[in-house]
């Protein structure tokens, strides 16, 4: 029986070693200690396996070589009682790195259960099938055991089992098995278990913690999961160490994804892996939906990579198809930048869907301003949440004058977001694509729509003929909603007003980027008696087949080419703009020339035929009560109110 558990203990050791072997690991500290602890349990059934033929065949050793050959067994036995302990001590504490305190304090139990065993005296037990050892040496194990389960008890007791859940459990059962095992050991010696019980410890790790299988990824073999990504980032930070994470995300997902499918994505991604140097050398994870990346420890790795990596668009040679993949390489340095895996994950994440961070066929350094402009992305949508819950949106009003009797005959409509660390606003470039990217801007638009219409209705001034509307702006992202053109109009409608008082301004990006659902949209407001203005024309396509097939009202220049035009260094963008405005004219449409600052521009506009007029020197947006008195002051005079503070509000 005794050599019947020694053999059926050494067959699951090996059994575990084939299949640890046979795939890649993860080079991780707590896998390394659990090769030295495969390496001791099958050393220790061995030296057992010789305690026992010592026991039944006696003649075959002198009393030194059966001393000796117990005495390694022991050693074996009180060192892997304390690699039990390291393992999980590793795997459970926040910082990996020992002080030499820490570390004389951990193997103290274990020195002194080696002193046990070189200076203790043995004895020997023989009567038919109950053979046993008993002494002081014998006796180290025990002390050994105690010492190192009282500790992980207490290591458990002080840890927070929600942020173990995922494994605190099964440390719990693995104890209990382990007391269970020393117990019956302690009181039946002759049952020899502590093969058993080195079994167990290694088959228990092998299941929950190193089986290479469920490190890979389920859908690309050639990778880990995100998970072990996750968890060798937290060993490698719980370590102290210093090192980068590179980061490759394939950009054309969605293209590749229409065209031949989720499957072809993910065959994209593995044919990518294959093409980085050395890849079979590394360990390389997935580390977002489409993404993969591996961690470099060494600076000059790094500066190699830097120096002779350059990646480009790959046309990859796939099972059935000669897919162009398009990725985006960036680089983290951790702890510097990050020192936490879920704020890698996020600022990865960030990065991934960041524009700026797109292709250009090198390897992005993230700095600290990237991080930080990615905590402060996390603020923005916070607050926009917020916003949107509580309503915390202030609209302001820009007048729109007419370049010839300079009163105001129009209002565009600005939505403004309140920072709560400051006393200013939010710039809607900033929030706006958070709210499109957030799935939050149809809930922002209609929040606007009403507070408009709210407005005009609270002041009547659709029927005091002091202007002739007021101007919303669209986004792209509104404009591919089917639902948009009732859920505007029944706005409208709620606060008894013309569909005429009001504009929807629209850039021409938007619109061309939007498609035929935007197309369509735009033609059913116009039936429904909207009028429609393009705006920030010359910063997109200029589109001029777009312009003239929906038929805008209004044309608004964009502020960035007036600017230009009055540059006496760049003459040719005068006659550009000059260009533009007799095209436009000649379609049929008015002019509004954005971003007017001074007397001499607004002169000149006029000059040009120019109609409207809108910029800081007329007016900057005002809340609704300034403009209100701007309002009436401007229906008096018909000049620029420079001398009203209301300007340089």
């Amino acid at each position: 029986m005794s050599y019947g558990l020694q053999i059926a203990s050494f067959i699951i050791i090996f059994i575990v070693v084939m299949e640890f072997y046979r795939y890649r690991r993860l080079k991780l500290y707590t896998t390394k200690m659990f090769e030295v602890l495969i390496f001791f349990s099958a050393l220790s059934i061995l030296f057992k396996s010789l305690c026992l033929f010592s026991y039944y065949h006696p003649e075959y050793f002198t009393i030194l070589s059966t001393k000796i050959v117990h005495q390694l067994f022991f050693v074996t036995v009180n060192i892997n009682i304390w690699l039990i302990y390291m393992y999980i001590d590793l795997r459970t504490r926040s910082i990996k790195n020992y002080t030499n305190a820490q570390f004389v304090l951990r193997t103290l139990p274990l020195c002194v259960s080696f002193l046990m065993v070189i200076f203790g005296d043995i004895g020997y037990h023989s009567d038919g099938d109950e053979a046993y050892s008993y002494g002081i040496i014998s006796q180290s194990s025990y002390l050994a055991f105690a010492c190192y389960f009282l500790l992980i008890v207490f290591m458990l007791l002080r840890s927070d089992p929600s942020k173990e859940k995922r494994f605190y459990y099964e440390y719990v059962l693995f104890l209990f098995i382990w007391l269970v095992t020393a117990t019956v050991q302690y009181f039946f010696p002759f049952m020899h278990l502590s093969s058993a019980s080195s079994c167990v410890a290694v088959l228990c790790f092998y299941l929950i913690f190193e089986n290479p299988k469920e490190h890979t990824d389920k859908d690309i073999p050639s990778a880990f999961s995100r998970y072990s990504f996750e968890y060798t980032i937290q060993e490698f930070l719980k370590l102290r160490r210093h090192f980068w994470v590179i980061n490759f995300s394939l950009q054309n997902v969605e293209s590749i994804r229409a065209t031949y499918g989720q499957k072809v994505c993910l065959e994209c991604i593995e044919k990518a892996i294959m093409t980085i140097p050395e890849f079979k050398s590394r360990n390389i994870f997935r580390t977002l939906e489409y993404s993969f990346g591996f961690i470099i420890s060494s600076k000059e790795d790094l500066e190699h990579l830097y120096g002779n990596y350059k990646l480009s668009d790959r046309t990859l040679l796939l099972s059935d198809y000669m897919v162009t993949s398009s990725f985006s390489v960036c680089s983290v340095e951790c702890p510097n930048i990050v020192s936490d895996s879920e704020d890698l994950m996020d600022l990865l994440s960030f990065c991934r869907n960041a524009d700026e961070y797109g292709n250009n066929h090198s390897i992005q350094v993230i700095d600290k301003a990237t991080a930080d402009q990615r905590e402060y992305r996390e603020e923005i949508e916070t607050l926009l949440q917020k916003a949107i819950d509580e309503d915390g949106f202030d609209v302001y009003f820009q007048p729109i004058i007419n370049s010839v009797s300079r009163k105001c005959v129009y209002l565009e409509a600005l939505i403004r977001l309140k920072a709560e660390s400051s006393q200013g606003y939010v710039s809607p470039d900033v929030f706006i694509p958070i709210a499109e990217k957030k799935g939050l801007i149809y809930q922002l638009g209609d929040r606007v729509i009403n507070k408009v219409c709210s407005f005009i209705r609270k002041y009547n001034l659709d029927k005091k003929n002091i202007i002739q509307g007021i101007a919303v702006n669209l986004s792209g992202i509104q404009l591919s909603e089917p639902s948009l053109p009732y859920r505007l109009h029944q706005a409208v409608k709620n606060y008894n007003l013309s569909p005429k008082f009001i504009f929807f301004e629209v850039t021409e990006t938007a619109a061309v980027h939007s498609g035929k659902i935007a197309q369509s949209n735009i033609s059913k407001l116009r039936k429904l008696g909207y009028k429609l203005s393009m705006d920030d024309f010359g910063t997109g396509y200029s589109n001029f087949y777009n312009m003239a097939s929906i038929s805008y009202d209004l044309i608004k220049i964009d502020k960035s080419l007036i600017w230009q035009a009055f540059d006496e260094k760049n003459r040719k963008s005068m006659t550009v703009l000059l260009s533009i405005i007799n095209l436009v004219h000649s379609i049929g449409c008015s002019i509004v020339a954005e971003g007017v600052e001074t007397d001499a521009q607004a002169n000149y506009f006029k000059e040009c035929g120019i109609e409207f007029l809108q910029g800081f020197y007329f007016s900057r947006p005002l809340p609704s009560d300034l403009i209100l008195e701007y309002l009436e002051k401007n229906s008096e005079i018909h000049s620029p109110l420079e001398s009203l503070n209301l300007i340089s509000h």
